[in-house]
């Protein structure tokens, strides 16, 4: 058995993450959806496959060549179409014939996402020839299939009714060596002698079997995750639906950041309460993590518990509790805060000697604390900037430069602390906060929490997931605050769940029979590659 899979198109709807990449390259739980098709091949024991590429095709190659690398037994062969961008997936197949025609093959399009055993079912029809078919499944924008009475596809369209079709089509179908060959001959039909180049193989399917005896049936699937990824709805749909994210409710804890991820300013995010209270139902416990130096721990409790998510203070966990642990191993003699009221008060109430104005030399405090501070004025810059230079430990609540709001990112306490590292020539000496592990690791201790009893969730790469690397614990990077899905893309951090808000951890918590179905969302229904 050979295997083509169709990968030429722009993927323009995917703009911008396919300004640099091609869309069959584009990550789905860490792995190219043209990886996904790949091994799937092999682990069916599809090893010669054609791959027609088309735009950015020196990526598909050596994303080609680096899957039959780790596949000895996979013999991959890239063709690569010239005119890609005016043609439509019939020719992308047309460039196949001579791997194909008149000899049974697989054919999937590059941008569907299945789990391998949609194609181990497909091949295990007992038809020579099937239409991978999901019948659980209705969609206006789908490809869906109808049916004659001996079982055998007669019309594949997008426009047939939910009460004629018999099911959708998830792009992906075997054909015998007799149908190869009727299909062939009517791309060239319609290709060379009529000069049509933007047709799908699907409209081609189509003529043939309303027109012709043929062998084409289909192949039940509907127990199968897939998604056909047009759009950046599909792809948040493959995010959570191929997520290897275990389930959150069988967790012991789940640390969730707050800023862009449960809140933006005073307004929750919607859902955030429900998968709150429903974790807390599992006797999963929640704890909240920020960077945001600027209150104290009752602050935050009480604007959780107004927002309707009940939370104790010691619920909260904060940048500025490393720099207490810091200067409770160091006692320093007096501490300059560059710093809300808040947080200075946090620091004076559990005994660090927190002076507000101070003579340069011998007066000088012996640490400066710097952190989120909206209550910032230029004497309070000042006196911070020569405590430091002459020679105050510099110390920097967290890395975080932006803070999340509903009007816009905001400068936040990695921001201030490069206006301080210019002013006086220094690093700081300790940097608190995620993404270091020392943040969640007295919560770990004192409850035995290992790694893989819990989870962070977050908004921000640099700081929540990569907090969660350096735990070594899952992580879920939710996309209503500061990460966007390209920088997620692009990152060398890799979240275990990428999801568009808090709201859609709900399956994670208790998923329900739905969430475990395959699925197509609101693609075109052509069969494209686009």
């Amino acid at each position: 058995m050979n295997g083509v899979i169709l990968a030429a198109g722009i993927g323009s709807r995917l703009r911008p993450l396919t300004l640099q990449k091609p869309k069959s390259c584009i990550e789905v739980d860490g792995t190219p959806i043209l990886a996904h098709q790949l091994r799937a091949y092999a682990d069916a024991g599809v090893t010669d496959v054609t791959v027609v590429a088309g735009y950015l095709a020196d990526d598909v190659r050596a994303l080609c060549e680096e899957i039959a690398g780790e596949r000895p037994a996979l013999d991959v062969t890239v063709r690569e179409s010239e005119v890609f961008a005016n043609t439509d997936n019939m020719y992308s197949l047309s460039l196949a014939r001579e791997a194909v025609a008149g000899e049974p093959f697989v054919l999937t399009n590059g941008d569907v996402v299945f789990e391998p055993g949609l194609l181990a079912d497909l091949l295990d029809a007992e038809t020579d020839s099937a239409v991978a078919t999901d019948t659980a499944t209705y969609s206006e924008e789908a490809m869906k299939v109808t049916l004659d009475d001996d079982g055998r596809v007669i019309h594949i369209d997008k426009g047939i009714s939910e009460d004629e079709a018999y099911g959708v089509s998830t792009d992906a179908y075997r054909f015998s060596a007799e149908f190869s060959a009727m299909l062939f001959e009517e791309i060239t039909r319609t290709i060379e002698r009529e000069g049509n180049y933007g047709d799908w193989t699907e409209a081609a399917i189509d003529r043939l079997v309303g027109s012709q005896n043929h062998d084409v049936e289909t192949a039940d699937v509907s127990g199968r995750r897939w998604v056909e990824i047009d759009d950046f709805e599909d792809l948040q749909a493959a995010d959570r639906r191929f997520a290897s994210l275990s389930s959150l409710g069988e967790k012991e804890a789940v640390f969730f950041d707050l800023d862009g991820t449960v809140y933006l300013d005073d307004d929750l995010v919607t859902g955030a309460d429900e998968v709150v209270a429903a974790l807390r139902e599992r006797d999963t416990s929640v704890y909240f993590l920020t960077n945001n130096s600027s209150k104290w721990k009752d602050d935050y409790a009480k604007r959780l518990s107004n927002l309707g998510i009940p939370t104790d203070p010691e619920d909260v966990l904060l940048s500025t509790d490393g720099v207490l642990q810091h200067l409770e191993r160091t006692d320093p003699e007096s501490v300059f805060v560059l710093g809300t009221e808040a947080m200075a008060d946090a620091l004076a109430d559990r005994g660090v000697e927190v002076v507000d104005e101070f003579d340069s030399g011998a007066n000088a405090p012996d640490a400066v604390v710097v952190g989120f501070d909206t209550e910032l004025t230029y004497e309070k810059a000042r006196q911070a900037t020569l405590a430091i230079r002459e020679g105050a430990t510099f110390l920097l609540a967290h890395p975080d430069t932006v803070c999340p709001t509903a009007e816009g990112f905001v400068p936040d306490c990695g921001a201030i602390g490069a206006m301080m590292e210019t002013a006086t020539d220094r690093t700081p000496d300790r940097i608190f906060g995620k993404p270091n592990a020392e943040m969640v690791a007295p919560v770990l201790d004192a409850e035995g929490y290992a790694p893989e009893d819990v989870a962070v969730v977050g908004d921000r790469l640099e700081t929540d997931v990569r907090l969660a690397e350096n735990v070594g614990c899952e992580s879920v990077c939710v996309l209503s605050g500061d990460a966007t899905r390209e920088a997620v893309e692009t990152s060398e951090r890799s979240p275990t769940l990428v999801a568009p808000t808090i709201a859609a951890l709900r399956e994670f918590v208790a998923p329900t029979p739905d969430s475990e179905s395959g699925e197509r969302v609101a693609a075109d229904g052509g069969g494209g590659e686009e």
